[in-house]
C-alpha cells in the first residue's frame, strides 16, 4: 500500500509499504480522509523520536478487516479514530487521566497513523460513524474535542466572557465551542486578517490584530476589566504573555498551544499572575472519563447537528501522493491555511 513516511528532519517521502494486519482485537481501516495537525508539522520540522514513521491521527475510514476477538458487525461501517491507546491499568488511567497514561501509545505518533491507504486500530479506538456523515468532517471531530477539552481545563461556564489569542484550527474550534456553551463575549486575536475573518463568521463578537491595535487596551475598554477565560492557543511566547493583561482578577488561563522549547518568560509574568489571582492551566490532548470522554461524546453530537461547523474549517484539499510538497511548502511558511485534507487513494 501507499503511505507518507517520515524518514527524518524534514525527509516526507511517499513509499509502498507492507499492508499491516490486525492483531486480536483490532481493525484495519481503510483511510477515507486524514487531516494534518499542528504535531505532524512540528515532528516534520523539528523532527520526531524515531524514525521511519507514519504520521497523521485525525482521520476516518471505512473498516476492511477485523482481527480475531473482534465482531464482524463492524465490516464495512464507517469510524473516526482516537488516537490514544491508554494501558488502562496504571494509576492515571484509574482516576480517568489517560493522557497522562505511563505507557500510552499514539496512532500517528508512537505508532503507524493515517498517511496511508490504510492504518491498524483497536476496536475500543473506533467512533462509529452514520453513513450520511462526510469523511472528512468526521476526520475533524479530534482537533475539535482538543478544544473542548481546552474549555474544560478553564473551567469555562455559560455567560462568561472569553479571549482566544491564535485563531489557527484549534483556536477556531475553541470560538465554535464558546458559541455553542452559550459565552456572553467572544474574541479573537490574531495577526492574520483572513483567520480574523474566519474567527468572525464562527462567532467572535470582536477581533482583533496585534499589528493594528493595542489588544489589552481594546479588551480591557470592552469589558471594564478583562475576560473570564483567556485562551493561549497560537504557541508563540508573546501571545502568552498578553494572556495576563487581558484577564480579569481571579481569570483563568488555558496554555492549549505548544510553547517554543528555547524561549522564556520574564519573571514578571509570575509577579503579574500572582497579583491578580489568575488561575494558569495547562491543556494536553482531548480525554475524560468514561474513556474517551465527554469532549468525544459532545464533540460527535455538534458535528452531526452542524452547530460545530466543519467545513468552514477546511481551507485545503489534496490527494496524498501531495503530502511531501504540501509539508515542504508550510514549513517555508508559502500560504496560510487552517484544515488541510488529504484523500488516500480508494478502490
Amino acid at each position: 500500500m501507499k503511505a507518507v513516511v517520515l524518514e527524518n528532519q524534514a525527509a516526507l517521502v511517499v513509499r509502498d509499504v507492507p499492508m499491516p494486519e490486525p492483531d486480536a482485537g483490532q481493525v484495519l481501516l481503510q483511510v477515507r480522509a486524514v487531516s494534518i495537525c499542528g504535531s505532524d508539522v512540528s515532528r516534520y520540522v523539528k523532527g520526531h523520536r524515531t524514525y521511519p514513521i507514519v504520521l497523521g491521527h485525525e482521520c476516518a475510514g471505512v473498516v476492511a478487516r477485523v482481527g480475531a476477538n473482534v465482531s464482524h458487525d463492524w465490516m464495512g461501517k464507517r469510524a473516526a479514530v482516537i488516537p490514544l491507546i491508554p494501558d488502562f491499568t496504571c494509576d492515571e488511567c484509574a482516576r480517568g487521566l489517560y493522557s497522562a497514561c505511563r505507557h500510552y501509545s499514539f496512532i500517528g505518533s508512537r505508532q503507524a497513523g493515517g498517511f496511508a491507504e490504510y492504518v491498524v486500530v483497536p476496536e475500543k479506538n473506533l467512533l462509529a460513524l452514520p453513513d450520511t456523515l462526510a469523511f472528512e468532517s468526521a476526520a475533524l471531530i479530534e482537533p475539535a474535542t482538543v478544544a473542548r477539552h481546552i474549555l474544560d481545563r478553564g473551567n469555562f461556564a455559560r455567560g462568561q466572557t472569553a479571549c482566544v489569542l491564535g485563531a489557527g484550527s484549534i483556536g477556531l474550534m475553541c470560538v465554535q465551542w464558546l458559541r455553542i456553551l452559550g459565552a456572553r463575549q467572544i474574541m479573537a486575536v490574531d495577526v492574520s486578517e483572513e483567520n480574523l475573518r474566519a474567527a468572525e463568521k464562527l462567532g467572535a463578537q470582536l477581533t482583533l490584530n496585534p499589528k493594528r491595535v493595542n489588544v489589552a487596551e481594546e479588551i480591557q475598554r470592552a469589558t471594564g476589566d478583562g475576560v473570564d477565560l483567556a485562551v493561549e492557543a497560537a504557541g508563540a511566547t508573546q501571545t502568552l504573555a498578553q494572556t495576563i493583561h487581558v484577564t480579569r482578577p481571579r481569570g483563568s488561563i488555558v496554555c492549549g498551544g505548544n510553547q517554543p522549547l528555547d524561549a522564556s518568560l520574564p519573571m514578571q509574568f509570575i509577579e503579574d499572575l500572582m497579583r491578580k489571582e489568575l488561575q494558569l492551566h495547562g491543556c494536553f490532548m482531548s480525554y475524560s472519563q468514561p474513556f474517551p470522554g465527554h469532549e468525544w461524546t459532545e464533540t460527535f453530537a455538534a458535528v452531526l447537528n452542524g452547530s460545530l461547523d466543519t467545513a468552514m474549517m477546511i481551507s485545503h484539499r489534496f490527494d496524498l501522493s501531495a503530502a511531501p510538497q504540501v509539508f515542504a511548502d508550510i514549513a517555508a511558511r508559502k500560504f496560510p491555511y487552517r484544515k488541510i485534507i488529504f484523500a488516500p487513494p480508494s478502490e
